[in-house]
Protein backbone atom coordinates (compact mmCIF):
# COMPACT_ATOMS: atom_id res chain seq x y z
CA UNK A 1 0.00 0.00 0.00
CA UNK A 2 3.20 2.24 0.95
CA UNK A 3 4.79 1.89 -2.52
CA UNK A 4 1.15 2.84 -4.51
CA UNK A 5 0.81 5.98 -2.25
CA UNK A 6 4.79 6.45 -2.99
CA UNK A 7 4.42 5.78 -6.77
CA UNK A 8 1.34 7.65 -6.99
CA UNK A 9 3.14 10.92 -5.49
CA UNK A 10 5.93 10.61 -7.92
CA UNK A 11 3.74 10.71 -10.58
CA UNK A 12 1.74 13.36 -9.29
CA UNK A 13 4.53 15.79 -8.69
CA UNK A 14 5.71 14.42 -12.26
CA UNK A 15 2.16 15.43 -13.67
CA UNK A 16 2.65 18.99 -11.72
CA UNK A 17 5.73 19.76 -13.18
CA UNK A 18 4.37 19.77 -16.80
CA UNK A 19 1.87 22.14 -16.06
CA UNK A 20 2.35 25.88 -17.15
CA UNK A 21 1.84 29.06 -15.53
CA UNK A 22 2.22 31.79 -17.83
CA UNK A 23 2.82 34.67 -14.82
CA UNK A 24 6.13 35.84 -15.24
CA UNK A 25 7.63 36.08 -11.92
CA UNK A 26 11.16 38.41 -10.45
CA UNK A 27 11.94 36.77 -7.27
CA UNK A 28 8.75 35.85 -6.58
CA UNK A 29 6.46 32.91 -5.57
CA UNK A 30 2.50 32.80 -6.91
CA UNK A 31 -0.03 30.35 -6.52
CA UNK A 32 -0.58 28.51 -9.42
CA UNK A 33 -4.32 28.48 -10.66
CA UNK A 34 -5.38 24.87 -11.34
CA UNK A 35 -7.12 23.28 -14.68
CA UNK A 36 -10.33 21.52 -13.08
CA UNK A 37 -8.21 18.04 -14.08
CA UNK A 38 -5.23 18.76 -11.70
CA UNK A 39 -7.62 19.94 -9.37
CA UNK A 40 -9.28 16.50 -9.59
CA UNK A 41 -5.84 15.04 -9.45
CA UNK A 42 -4.87 16.49 -6.69
CA UNK A 43 -8.35 15.93 -4.86
CA UNK A 44 -8.38 12.12 -5.30
CA UNK A 45 -5.22 11.70 -3.17
CA UNK A 46 -5.12 14.13 -0.39
CA UNK A 47 -7.42 16.93 1.56
CA UNK A 48 -5.94 19.93 1.29
CA UNK A 49 -3.39 20.89 -1.50
CA UNK A 50 -1.54 24.41 -2.60
CA UNK A 51 0.88 24.49 -5.24
CA UNK A 52 3.61 27.48 -6.14
CA UNK A 53 5.37 28.60 -8.73
CA UNK A 54 8.98 30.26 -8.22
CA UNK A 55 11.14 32.44 -10.38
CA UNK A 56 14.43 33.68 -8.50
CA UNK A 57 17.87 35.17 -9.75
CA UNK A 58 20.90 33.01 -9.80
CA UNK A 59 22.34 34.16 -6.59
CA UNK A 60 19.61 31.78 -4.75
CA UNK A 61 21.25 28.58 -4.99
CA UNK A 62 18.50 26.60 -2.75
CA UNK A 63 15.14 26.81 -1.13
CA UNK A 64 13.67 25.56 2.14
CA UNK A 65 10.36 24.57 2.82
CA UNK A 66 8.86 23.56 6.25
CA UNK A 67 6.23 23.22 8.28
CA UNK A 68 5.93 24.96 11.70
CA UNK A 69 2.62 23.75 14.47
CA UNK A 70 1.11 25.71 16.74
CA UNK A 71 -1.28 24.92 19.43
CA UNK A 72 -3.56 28.04 20.55
CA UNK A 73 -1.26 30.29 19.38
CA UNK A 74 2.19 28.60 20.66
CA UNK A 75 4.89 26.95 18.53
CA UNK A 76 5.15 23.70 19.38
CA UNK A 77 6.29 22.14 16.51
CA UNK A 78 9.16 23.68 14.43
CA UNK A 79 10.55 23.07 11.04
CA UNK A 80 8.70 19.65 11.23
CA UNK A 81 8.82 17.94 7.79
CA UNK A 82 12.08 19.78 6.01
CA UNK A 83 13.00 20.13 2.55
CA UNK A 84 16.18 21.74 1.06
CA UNK A 85 17.36 21.54 -2.08
CA UNK A 86 19.28 22.98 -5.00
CA UNK A 87 17.21 25.31 -7.17
CA UNK A 88 17.93 26.60 -10.79
CA UNK A 89 16.13 29.83 -11.13
CA UNK A 90 12.52 28.39 -11.59
CA UNK A 91 10.33 26.03 -10.57
CA UNK A 92 7.56 24.50 -8.38
CA UNK A 93 6.68 23.65 -4.87
CA UNK A 94 3.42 21.44 -3.58
CA UNK A 95 2.33 21.06 -0.17
CA UNK A 96 -0.52 18.42 0.41
CA UNK A 97 -2.06 16.79 3.66
CA UNK A 98 -4.18 13.46 4.02
CA UNK A 99 -5.89 12.12 7.01
CA UNK A 100 -6.21 8.62 8.46
CA UNK A 101 -8.89 9.51 11.07
CA UNK A 102 -9.36 6.08 12.42
CA UNK A 103 -5.47 6.45 13.65
CA UNK A 104 -5.62 10.15 14.04
CA UNK A 105 -2.78 10.99 11.91
CA UNK A 106 -1.90 13.23 9.56
CA UNK A 107 0.32 13.04 6.80
CA UNK A 108 2.70 16.27 4.72
CA UNK A 109 3.90 15.75 1.56
CA UNK A 110 6.16 18.58 0.26
CA UNK A 111 7.71 18.19 -3.03
CA UNK A 112 9.73 21.09 -5.08
CA UNK A 113 10.39 20.22 -8.56
CA UNK A 114 13.29 23.31 -10.17
CA UNK A 115 14.39 22.27 -14.25
CA UNK A 116 15.74 19.00 -14.05
CA UNK A 117 16.03 18.35 -10.31
CA UNK A 118 13.12 17.38 -7.38
CA UNK A 119 13.26 16.47 -4.31
CA UNK A 120 10.31 15.29 -1.82
CA UNK A 121 9.70 14.85 1.84
CA UNK A 122 7.01 12.92 3.50
CA UNK A 123 6.02 12.91 7.34
CA UNK A 124 3.57 11.12 9.39
CA UNK A 125 2.25 12.39 12.72
CA UNK A 126 -0.33 11.94 15.39
CA UNK A 127 -3.21 14.64 15.79
CA UNK A 128 -6.21 14.32 17.45
CA UNK A 129 -9.74 14.69 15.57
CA UNK A 130 -11.12 17.39 15.61
CA UNK A 131 -14.59 18.45 14.16
CA UNK A 132 -13.64 22.01 12.18
CA UNK A 133 -10.63 22.72 9.69
CA UNK A 134 -10.24 25.66 7.15
CA UNK A 135 -7.31 26.06 5.54
CA UNK A 136 -6.08 29.16 3.10
CA UNK A 137 -2.90 30.57 1.38
CA UNK A 138 -1.71 33.89 0.71
CA UNK A 139 -3.33 36.12 -0.93
CA UNK A 140 -0.74 38.20 -2.78
CA UNK A 141 -0.39 37.16 -6.77
CA UNK A 142 3.32 37.85 -6.46
CA UNK A 143 5.10 36.97 -3.05
CA UNK A 144 8.33 38.62 -2.45
CA UNK A 145 11.28 36.13 -2.10
CA UNK A 146 12.51 38.34 0.97
CA UNK A 147 13.57 35.97 4.64
CA UNK A 148 11.14 33.63 5.71
CA UNK A 149 7.82 33.44 3.81
CA UNK A 150 4.27 32.13 5.06
CA UNK A 151 2.85 30.29 2.10
CA UNK A 152 -0.71 28.81 3.32
CA UNK A 153 -2.17 27.53 6.70
CA UNK A 154 -4.43 25.05 7.41
CA UNK A 155 -6.41 25.38 10.94
CA UNK A 156 -8.45 22.91 13.13
CA UNK A 157 -10.56 23.11 16.29
CA UNK A 158 -13.44 21.52 18.30
CA UNK A 159 -16.32 23.67 18.62
CA UNK A 160 -14.61 27.62 19.15
CA UNK A 161 -15.74 28.88 15.85
CA UNK A 162 -12.89 29.36 13.52
CA UNK A 163 -12.87 32.23 10.28
CA UNK A 164 -10.33 32.79 7.62
CA UNK A 165 -7.07 34.33 8.60
CA UNK A 166 -6.71 37.72 7.38
CA UNK A 167 -4.55 38.20 4.34
CA UNK A 168 -1.97 39.71 7.13
CA UNK A 169 -1.55 37.21 8.92
CA UNK A 170 0.64 35.60 5.98
CA UNK A 171 2.50 38.99 5.24
CA UNK A 172 2.88 40.09 9.09
CA UNK A 173 2.96 36.46 10.43
CA UNK A 174 4.73 37.65 13.80
CA UNK A 175 2.07 40.44 14.44
CA UNK A 176 -0.93 38.44 13.67
CA UNK A 177 -0.40 34.89 16.34
CA UNK A 178 -3.54 36.43 17.95
CA UNK A 179 -5.59 34.77 15.23
CA UNK A 180 -4.54 31.57 15.82
CA UNK A 181 -4.79 31.76 19.85
CA UNK A 182 -8.07 30.20 19.84
CA UNK A 183 -7.39 27.11 17.36
CA UNK A 184 -6.47 23.58 18.59
CA UNK A 185 -3.52 23.03 16.06
CA UNK A 186 -2.62 24.83 13.22
CA UNK A 187 -0.03 24.15 10.18
CA UNK A 188 2.03 26.69 8.72
CA UNK A 189 3.56 25.96 5.62
CA UNK A 190 6.93 28.58 5.19
CA UNK A 191 9.50 28.89 3.20
CA UNK A 192 13.10 30.66 2.53
CA UNK A 193 15.39 30.88 -0.48
CA UNK A 194 19.02 30.69 0.43
CA UNK A 195 22.39 32.37 -1.11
Amino acid sequence: MKKVLISSIVLFLLLLGACTNKTTLNNALSEVQLTDREKFLLSSTSEQSFVFDFQADQKYKQISVWVDQYAFGKLVGEKINRLTMDIDEKGTLIFTTSQNVAEEKVKFNIGVQSKSASGKNSMTQREKTTNQSIWGSNPSEEIPIDGIIVLASISSSNGHGMSSLSPAFYTDFENHLAEIANYDVVYVLKSEFLE
